[in-house]
């Protein structure tokens, strides 16, 4: 069966080879045999193949960090799941691969009603954001400031948010955003300018700012300290412009705003993530949360799938052989 494996820590375009595998054996006690459909190529997998994300799996394997897929069979006692059920899979079962043996109590199953592409990106944005909206326990109707706001984690954000009563100030690049962001549920959006500060004064008064979300980091990070108000946290979960955190320190101290960096694999979160999972599902199935689209491509274009991510952005990988 074909897979994507990487072969070496480096260069992705080089490390990361379309190989052909033996299928993985019949799944045992406990365990659910997964025909993966789709996977997507993101960010953080090329993070993995270049060594620098927190993960670093023993060479050669395949690699990818989320994806959907059917279940084909289960081993004996499993009644979590059964053959025939589409379900997420989970953060420790690499999904760049035709077929994946995975635990069947990690499985989510998912309702049919989502679309195979939407449900092949649930498991990391949708996720994230929802994490990162609840790492300050904030009365209902709080705002809440983001950039990168037009990004899988800054949609989902707005989704969140609104779940849980509160509001956002979205902070985006181009002003053809506006209203597509407004249309999914966003209270505020503005467009990157060095005066943001002042107009959100000017939308929400002296309504206090408690958390942002860095995205982006280097510059950017500047126009939230602009926005965040005295006590805030500021989380650094990406960094979009390539380059460091590096607030002025000032405008850290002035403002009594704590800094942290996100990652959602870290131990604390991952007994939520099952149920993150269970909620950004039904947020997509009730139509409350729409993920950005991606291109689609054999996996064993895998090479071309790469280029194209390299000037455009994410894409999915398709590794079911049997669709035309």
């Amino acid at each position: 069966m074909l897979a994507i494996h990487l072969t070496r820590f480096g260069e992705p375009e080089k490390s990361l080879k379309v190989v052909d595998v033996p299928e993985p054996p019949a799944p045992t006690a406990g365990q659910a045999l997964i025909q993966v459909e789709y996977a997507p190529l993101d960010h953080h997998d090329l993070l993995l193949a270049q060594g620098i994300y927190p993960v670093r799996p023993e060479l050669p394997t395949a690699i990818g960090n989320e994806g959907v897929g059917t279940v084909v069979s289960v081993g004996p006692d499993v009644t979590q799941v059964r053959p025939g059920d589409r379900v997420l899979l989970p953060f420790d079962v690499f999904s760049w691969s035709e077929q994946v043996v995975a635990k069947a109590a990690d499985l989510s199953i998912l309702d049919k009603s989502i679309s195979l592409d939407q449900a092949a990106m649930l498991t990391i944005n949708p996720v994230t954001a929802g994490l990162l909206v609840s790492l300050r326990n904030l009365p209902a109707e709080s705002w809440v400031v983001q950039n990168a706001a037009n990004s899988g984690v800054g949609r989902s954000v707005i989704a969140f948010a609104k779940e849980r009563g509160l509001r956002t100030i979205n902070i985006v690049r181009r002003a053809e955003l506006v209203n597509e962001l407004e249309h999914l549920g966003a209270d505020i959006v503005i467009v990157d300018s060095a005066d943001v500060g002042t107009r959100v004064r000017e939308a929400i008064g002296s309504d206090p700012v408690l958390l942002g979300l860095d995205g982006v980091s280097g510059t950017a990070t500047a126009l939230l300290l602009d926005v965040l108000t005295d006590g805030a946290l500021l989380v650094i979960y990406g960094y979009l412009s390539g380059r460091p955190f590096t607030p002025d320190p000032d405008a850290l101290q002035t403002k009594n705003i704590t800094t942290t960096e996100f990652w959602m694999y870290q131990d604390e979160f991952l007994p939520r993530l099952p149920a993150l999972n269970a909620e950004s599902a039904r947020l997509v199935a009730e139509g409350k949360l729409v993920l950005p689209s991606a291109p689609v491509y054999k996996a064993a274009d895998f090479p071309e799938a790469l280029a194209y991510f390299r000037k455009n952005g994410k894409v999915l990988l398709d590794f079911n052989p049997h669709r035309a």
